[in-house]
């Protein structure tokens, strides 16, 4: 970051200064007295629900120039049945304005969570560059509805894990491919430690179907490559596996096991890698 565009965030501070200044030392204060005592997976709950938001726009306004997304449907009712399995409680709404979509994430935040241990959310729709996707009219910054169920707007869900599956174009750029050879996946590992303040982002999740600047593929028959793949494997290992080692063989599905075959030469063959960008803090275990 420049330090022009430095700015004050809650529970993070930066000091402006300018750029040949010496940094300031700052104390370093131990919030937790024995971090091997602290829960390091997620408060999943068998006795209560977890609930998830699917957006499925499919068809949009003349003024956006925006395509009918064809397959939408399939994506939406197979990650529906999968998420039901895993005993979510699902609200579907579809082809929903910019302004619908700020209201039904109102409606999420005033919810009473307590009952909940998780939220999930699934948004299948056209997007751009800088996070920007759309509703059937126009469009808007992920991140702003991403921040309306953050601690500071919506307190219900603090401390619990916010998932977030996007289904979108990041950009136009072409993924070709490289060939290489078989290389063994690895796990991350990592320690966890519950701080007294708990940072906004924290807990949150984002898994985009495709790398910043780049076309996310979608058949209007099958459905998405991110979608089904997500669908598939949380069906067949959601309640076996954790859910970075689930996103890892999404990602390894998508890359792997789908090509482009299109009748235009310069969008044939292409790949295509999901990215997931992750600020939980726990290890999460859905159950079935």
């Amino acid at each position: 970051m420049d330090y022009v565009d430095a700015q004050r965030v809650e529970g993070i501070f930066f000091n402006e200064r300018v750029p040949d200044s010496q940094p300031q030392d700052v104390e370093m204060e131990s919030v937790a007295k024995n971090s091997e005592s602290v829960n390091t997976r997620y408060d999943m709950d068998r006795k209560k629900e977890n609930l998830a938001l699917i957006i499925n726009n499919e068809s949009f306004d003349e003024s956006t120039e925006m395509s009918k997304r064809q397959g939408s449907d399939r994506d939406a009712s197979a990650i529906k049945k999968t998420l039901k399995s895993l005993h979510f409680e699902v609200v579907e709404r579809k082809n929903l304005s910019v302004s619908d979509m700020r209201q039904i994430f109102t409606e999420i935040s005033k919810r009473e969570h307590a009952k909940y241990n998780c939220f999930v959310c699934v948004i299948l729709t056209h997007g751009e560059d800088d996070n920007q996707i759309y509703g059937t009219d126009g469009k808007l910054n992920l991140n702003e509805l991403v921040q309306m169920l953050l601690p500071d707007s919506c307190p219900g869900l603090i401390g619990k894990p916010k998932l977030y599956f996007i289904q979108a174009c990041r950009g136009t750029k072409l993924d070709r491919g490289v060939i290489m050879h078989d290389a063994q996946a690895f796990r991350d590992e990592y320690q966890n430690v519950t701080p007294l303040k708990v940072p906004l982002w924290a807990d949150v999740l984002l898994a985009y179907s495709t790398v910043p600047g780049f076309y996310s593929w979608k058949n209007s028959t099958n459905g998405s490559w991110f979608i089904q793949s997500l669908a598939h494997i949380l069906e067949r290992d959601g309640d076996k596996l954790e859910l970075q080692q689930l996103m890892l063989s999404v990602n390894r599905r998508v890359a792997c096991e789908y090509e482009s075959n299109a009748s235009h030469s310069f969008m044939n063959r292409m790949k295509q890698v999901p990215s997931i960008v992750s600020m939980l803090t726990k290890e999460l275990h859905f159950y079935k």
